[in-house]
């Protein structure tokens, strides 16, 4: 290849730094070609770029570390560079005083469909928070309420044909389509339904909190789902396990992401929950978004009575790695 300019350079050493340090000591012929980084020039800027690399007082804690043999490379970061990052008060201004000007002046980021604040607004929020002086609060966003969800599983179990309001999202319009609902999924948190489009003659995949209109209309299917019960479609939260937690009545507000979980008002400001339990992974999260003041009642046969610990332990390690 041609010589690299200096900014060539710097930007694939970016790349290069992070997935050395991934592979855990990778051979140097294997970077070199994997990135088409010259040897010699890969060697020179790992020795005498990247291993001053760090921050004041540049002691070895705040230095990244590079090992290197004849053959293999190893990059570790230093501990500072594992730790969350801290803003001054100074910093913490500026980078809000920059959100407000970008949401301000980008219409993108303001039009009036979303019912919720976009990303960069609910950011400026937590900022704004901080800077008031409330430095312990932590706030947890949980997925936007998919208040159609039902409707959606209800058109899976009648197979009917509904009509919806859309919100593409790489277009951040509405678009009305029908379509005809299949199966139901969550992944990373969010909820989708596989359907058969009749606008596009195609199946495809919508996210359920991206309706914001749902209609049931009175037209016979195109297609058939593929089994004859809807149960095998979705779980059947009858075949599930309870648990039962209680929570303040201030805390109710944790659980609008859980569609599934029963409430009953009880005496004493309390709130309990009924909550189907799928796998022990979806019962941990849940006791982290509920937090401290959750009180288990009962936990399914088979979960750990300390689970909650063990969550917060495994959140620990993660966050330490």
């Amino acid at each position: 290849m041609s010589k690299m300019t200096s900014l060539e350079r710097i930007k694939r050493l970016l790349s290069v730094i992070p997935w050395i340090e991934s592979q855990k000591g990778p051979y140097i012929e294997e970077v070199a070609s994997r990135f088409d980084y010259p040897q010699k020039e890969l060697i020179e800027d790992l020795e005498n770029v990247v291993f001053f690399v760090g921050v004041y007082p540049f002691t070895p804690d705040c230095l990244i570390e590079v090992f290197i043999t004849e053959e293999r490379v190893w990059v570790r970061y230093a501990d500072w560079f594992r730790q969350p990052m801290k803003l001054n008060k100074k910093e913490l201004t500026s980078l809000r005083a920059a959100g407000e000007s970008l949401i301000e002046f980008s219409e993108s980021l303001t039009g009036g469909i979303e019912e919720e604040l976009g990303p960069l607004e609910r950011a400026v929020t937590k900022l704004s928070t901080f800077e008031d002086g409330m430095e312990n609060i932590v706030e947890i966003k949980l997925a936007t309420p998919t208040k159609h969800l039902l409707g959606v599983r209800n058109s899976i179990q009648d197979k009917t044909v509904i009509q919806i309001e859309y919100l593409v999202g790489s277009r951040n319009e509405l678009s009305t389509r029908k379509i005809e609902p299949e199966k139901i999924f969550t992944i990373g948190g969010n909820w989708y339904v596989d359907a058969y489009c009749k606008n596009s003659s195609a199946k495809k995949t919508f996210r359920v909190d991206r309706i914001k209109d749902f209609k049931t209309l009175d037209e016979m299917r195109e297609t058939h789902s593929g089994g004859d019960s809807p149960s095998k479609d979705f779980f059947d939260l009858a075949e599930f396990p309870n648990a039962i937690i209680e929570i303040p009545v201030r805390d109710k507000p944790l659980i609008d992401g859980f569609p599934n979980i029963e409430v009953e008002e009880i005496p004493g400001e309390k709130v309990r929950l009924v909550c189907p339990v799928a796998s022990e992974a979806w019962f941990k999260h849940l006791l982290v978004v509920l937090g401290e003041n959750a009180e288990i009642q009962k936990v399914p046969e088979g979960i750990d009575g300390n689970i909650r610990s063990e969550a917060a332990n495994e959140i620990l390690k993660r966050y330490n790695a």
